[in-house]
């Protein structure tokens, strides 16, 4: 017992003189002071009061900091290294006539026909709410497509686009532009990827496949990874040759006024949208109009998004972006925000309706394209996707916007094409009136401004190289503290204890003679 008291005694005496060897040794500064025996108490409580004011100081500050880290976790500013246009696609570009149909091609069709009230709901969609449409035999059991009706009888891209030049080379349009299904009909499409690289899975096969004939091959591309290391001589989506019109893209386009039967909006003309070529885009609600009659130039300009690699450690919800291959939507290969939302809207539409509406992605491959019955189902379902609720909100907030991300803007103008003979026409021109021209055709140029661009780089704001400096520098100005002061801690804690007294006393006992 004596013993086990003594003991005490001397581990007491033995950690009372430890802790003051520490705050006479220690870097922290003042805690020297606390173990100065030729001071008095008062003194004494000075310098404790003044080491705790700044202990409370320092978690504050830290405190600060750490809000900053947690609430701010990324900057955007521009980047340092610009990137040229050589670099980059050209914009993919959609090209829609106003005219859903044309009048030739639907003439023969009486007005109680199926045919009739498939028109009736391309041409005014708000149809479907008059209760006597509705109760129409004709609407009831009609089985067309939407889709096949407009390939059949909406005017072909062959015929809209009367002449393609690009780099300053007359092309065939056909190798250029492919036909799509878009919101606002049948529609022209330049530059996006090939199927086979904008698609995924077994959706592929769903998707009418295009071949060219000018021997330019199809690769794969997208904002984050960019192009291939090596590219063949020829391949698509094609960057531009440099800047000014003489080096961008040139159509002339035909409306066929004289053909048309119904237009999308309150007048004749072309819609036209450009958007990066792994989108498929929406006309109705982004289109420019293109008038009938003027030549339009669009002078391009690109907005990019770009992140470092240090952005990586952050979670999606705090960068509050999504970087390539996090997510995998079920219809496109390359994430943007753009075609996640029209995920989420064919789920929603679908869960509406139990069907898809030709002019969106077929997401599911066995899924029904929606007819002429599902049209007012439809029509409320879209009603209710623009006007909002708890599910479209965090459809949209799911879809976060992508790290690496590439669009385009433009700033148009326009100068009446014909009033009097052109000194040099363009060739496919000069053959037709000036009467003709001036109500059917628009010419337009697409080209580039500035060869090169800096797009918005994304960074983290406060990384944990910038917190441990930003807290170490803290810690030290109002304490002395430094790496060097936690090994003192740990040493004066634990390591001379055990070296000094603890393994002593084991050795102690191991030594003494076992009794009998």
């Amino acid at each position: 017992m004596k013993n086990t008291k003594g003991t005490k005694k001397i581990f007491k005496s033995y950690c009372s003189g430890n802790v003051k060897q520490f705050l006479r040794e220690s870097t922290l500064h003042g805690l020297k002071y606390l173990a100065d025996d030729s001071i008095t108490i008062w003194e004494k409580s000075f310098f404790l009061c003044a080491f705790l004011a700044a202990i409370i100081a320092t978690v504050n500050l830290i405190a600060n900091v750490y809000a900053k880290w947690d609430s701010t976790p990324v900057i955007i500013g521009i980047s340092p290294h610009p990137t040229s246009i050589l670099n980059t696609p050209f914009p993919a570009i959609t090209v829609c006539n106003m005219n859903q149909v044309l009048a030739s091609r639907v003439a023969n069709y009486t007005s109680e026909s199926n045919e009739a009230v498939l028109l009736k709901l391309l041409c005014n969609p708000d149809t479907i709410l008059d209760e006597k449409f509705v109760e129409d035999p004709y609407f009831k059991n009609n089985n067309l497509s939407f889709t096949t009706f407009l390939k059949k009888h909406a005017q072909p891209c062959s015929r809209m686009l009367l002449s393609c030049s690009i780099g300053s080379a007359v092309k065939n349009c056909s190798d250029l532009f492919h036909e799509i299904i878009a919101d606002e009909g049948l529609c022209c499409v330049f530059n996006v990827l090939h199927p086979d690289f904008l698609f995924t899975g077994n959706t592929k096969k769903l998707i009418n496949k295009y071949k060219r004939n000018d021997n330019i091959e199809a690769i794969d591309w997208n904002p984050e990874s960019g192009y291939p290391e090596h590219l063949p001589p020829n391949y698509y989506p094609s960057a531009a040759a440099g800047t000014g019109v003489s080096m961008g893209l040139s159509l002339i386009l035909n409306a066929e006024l004289e053909d048309y039967y119904c237009s999308t909006t309150n007048g004749p003309g072309f819609k036209i949208v450009m958007h990066s070529p792994i989108e498929a885009t929406k006309m109705k609600e982004t289109a420019l109009i293109l008038p009938i009659g003027f030549e339009s130039r669009l002078r391009i300009d690109v907005v990019s998004n770009e992140a470092t690699a240090n952005l990586r450690t952050l979670q999606s919800n705090e960068r509050q972006c999504i970087l390539k291959d996090e997510v995998h939507l079920l219809y496109f290969a390359h994430y943007s925000r753009r075609n996640c939302e029209s995920e989420c809207q064919v789920k929603f539409l679908y869960e509406q309706c139990k069907c898809i509406p030709f002019n969106l992605p077929l997401i599911f491959e066995n899924a029904t394209i929606c007819g002429v019955q599902q049209a007012f189902c439809i029509y409320m379902a879209e009603d209710k996707w623009l006007r909002g609720d708890d599910v479209v909100a965090s459809c949209r907030k799911f879809c976060l916007p992508a790290c690496f991300d590439l669009d385009y803007n433009a700033d148009v103008t326009a100068t009446p094409l014909r009033a009097y003979n052109y000194l040099t026409p363009p060739s496919i021109l000069r053959n037709m009136s000036m009467e003709y021209v001036n109500k059917n055709v628009a010419v337009v140029h697409f080209y580039y401004r500035e060869s090169v661009f800096h797009g918005d780089l994304k960074n983290v704001y406060v990384g944990f190289t910038e917190f441990l400096s930003n807290t170490g520098g803290i810690m030290s100005l109002f304490m002395g503290f430094s790496f060097i002061s936690v090994a003192e801690i740990i040493y004066f804690a634990f390591m001379r204890p055990l070296f000094d007294l603890v393994l002593p006393l084991i050795s102690k006992r191991m030594i003494q003679p076992r009794a009998g």
